[in-house]
């Protein structure tokens, strides 16, 4: 681990946890909260501004690595991004729109050169503008219970730095570091009983985040079959979650964006397992996932 690595860790940690206290404290007063209701596990209402800390760490992390200059275009996307959650969580916005934003900042980063790299524009796009909806929406269904959302992101980023290894693009590291930090900090305060929520303007960002960690992976390997397949293996535990989630609403005649509570962790819920136990259980299988996709690295 370098310096720049421990800068970046350190300063959107330190930056989350400070923020976090004024959050609550500005949700306590303007009643800024998620209320409960049948498709909530809370049972009273809880801060759910949560991305805005998290977004401020990691933007924090980023600014102090002296690369921000380079990634200017791709900051900007994540801030639309995240304005989007922002706004959906305090006034609601419909899923055509949010799937319009993210489409949009799938191609915004297409356009600034972020792509799988497949030597055909076309297909670039396309491929660009699936994995930030993807990752986007799947890191918002995974985000229904306490501490979950938080901790498997922070293990997927694990198995990103532990992918990436020395000689991976700066820009790419000082993204993992500085979303590591904020997760991990982020945590602290909701880890179960949660004290605040992310809501979608954190889902949001640290899916997009994770989808840029996946496109900096293309473009500093070679493009075997293999080497596309590790990001997703590392991010297994959501993108398994979310495809499922999909064909299951799809099977009952719902909308692809309407919530349910037959995700994994609902599951576990319902068998009578802890809200801790659920998050340690969430957290194994994670690394499974991880470990599975630095094994293959070996092919």
């Amino acid at each position: 681990m370098r310096t720049a690595d421990l800068i970046a860790v350190g300063t959107s940690f330190c930056i989350t946890c400070v923020m976090l206290p004024i959050i609550l404290r500005i949700a306590g007063l303007y009643h800024l909260h998620d209320p409960a209701g049948p498709l909530k596990i809370h049972t009273t209402p809880t801060p759910r501004l949560g991305g805005v800390a998290i977004t401020m760490g990691l933007l924090a992390g980023i600014a102090v690595s002296g690369v921000a200059a380079r990634a200017l275009g791709m900051l900007l996307v994540l801030l639309l991004v995240w304005l989007a959650g922002l706004i959906d969580d305090l006034v609601g916005l419909s899923p055509f729109v949010r799937l319009m934003v993210q489409a949009l900042a799938g191609l915004l980063m297409w356009r600034e050169g972020w792509s799988p790299r497949t030597g055909h524009a076309g297909w670039d796009l396309v491929g660009t503008v699936s994995l930030v909806v993807c990752f986007v929406n799947v890191f918002n269904m995974l985000d229904g219970a306490d501490g979950i959302a938080a901790g498997v992101s922070g293990i997927i980023t694990v198995g990103f730095i532990f992918l990436s290894s020395s000689d991976f693009d700066p820009l790419g590291r000082v993204v993992e570091f500085s979303l590591l930090g904020a997760c991990i900090s982020f945590l602290l305060f909701n880890f179960p009983p949660a004290k605040i929520f992310m809501g979608d303007s954190g889902s949001n960002v640290i899916g997009f985040a994770l989808a840029v960690l996946v496109l900096s992976s293309y473009r500093n390997t070679s493009a075997s079959h293999v080497s596309l397949v590790i990001p997703f293996l590392l991010a297994g535990l959501p993108l398994l979650d979310g495809a499922f989630a999909v064909v299951r609403r799809l099977w009952r005649g719902m909308s692809p964006f309407e919530g349910d509570r037959d995700h994994f962790y609902d599951l576990l819920l319902k068998s009578g397992w802890s809200p801790r136990k659920v998050a340690f259980a969430s957290y194994a299988l994670a690394c499974a996932f991880v470990l599975l996709g630095l094994f293959c690295r070996r092919f």
